[in-house]
């Protein structure tokens, strides 16, 4: 179940201004919790197996990734390294001082697209709207707090929360780069 909240948009500047939008709210699962769901999946690995894998996977995904490569994970998708740069005037101009950041890019598999996954997906409130919009009840279904802590900053040109990955389904990597 997909909990969400109803939020206002407050930005005068928007053409959106003052409509209603909706935004995820997500419940964080630890790295071990997650090893801890795997295991109980049928798996014939144990935790500590798993555990040694996916530790093993983030330091190899992470330096074929600083190797220029892009990796595809099955149907997960494909992990590859995208840039920030500055714009320069010519080409002779842009030189590797013209990159300012790096970002990693999911380019989703089958599996995770967001059309596919909305299919499947269910959606229920987190909190009960009470006020200007901008208020919730803290005190949401089962007495737990949601969308507290683990939060995502928001997006700093929608105020949607964003994590610090792009995510695409329908391209393949160099497409837009």
């Amino acid at each position: 179940m997909i909990k969400y909240k109803k939020y206002q948009n407050k930005n005068a500047k928007s053409a959106a201004y003052n409509k209603w939008y909706g935004r995820a709210v997500h419940e964080l699962v630890e790295f071990d919790e997650f090893i801890g769901h795997m295991a109980n999946h049928h798996c014939v690995f144990s935790e500590g197996t798993i555990k040694g894998v996916l530790i093993e996977m983030q330091s190899c995904l992470r330096e074929l990734l600083l190797e220029g490569k892009a990796v595809r994970l099955d149907d997960l998708g494909i992990f590859a390294i995208g840039m920030e740069t500055q714009g320069e005037e010519k080409a002779s101009d842009f030189t590797a001082a013209s990159i300012k950041g790096v970002r990693m890019n999911l380019y989703l598999g089958k599996r995770f697209l967001a059309r596919n996954l909305f299919a499947d997906a269910k959606f229920r409130e987190a909190d009960k709207y009470i006020g200007d919009g901008n208020y919730y009840d803290p005190e949401p279904e089962g007495g737990e707090t949601a969308g507290t802590g683990d939060e995502l900053p928001p997006d700093s040109n929608t105020g949607d929360q964003l994590p610090d990955v792009t995510i695409s389904g329908d391209t393949t990597p160099g497409e837009g780069d």
